[in-house]
């Protein structure tokens, strides 16, 4: 196990994953299934819709039609990485705070 390890991208998640040359930043399935149904929900449904148009790009011959393919599905992979940005990494590396008595104080300013 001396090989390049991968973390979650929650601060306080120890997971580790094997670094496979895709990405460096990785959720574990803990820590995305803390996140909201909503949000989830809209992740997959990035991820089912580049997987569609990826099957259709293999299943068509005609080059324009490969071509349009394409735009449509690198558009809904910027969507993806445009939610990721936006909506998981916020939520997983700075969480609202729960409502404590420090929070409280830490509002008010003490």
């Amino acid at each position: 196990m001396t090989g390049a390890r991968t973390p979650c991208i929650n601060p306080r998640c120890r997971r580790t994953f094997k670094a496979d040359g895709g990405s460096d930043e990785v959720v574990c399935g803990k820590c995305f299934r803390t996140l909201a149904e909503a949000v989830r929900s809209e992740h997959r449904r990035y991820w089912r819709e580049i997987r569609k148009w990826d099957r259709r790009i293999l299943r068509t011959a005609d080059n324009l039609k490969v071509t349009r393919m394409a735009a449509i599905r690198d558009r809904l992979s910027w969507q993806l990485a445009l939610h990721w940005d936006a909506e998981i990494k916020p939520r997983l590396i700075a969480p609202d705070k729960p409502e404590s008595l420090d929070a409280f104080l830490e509002e008010v300013g003490l």
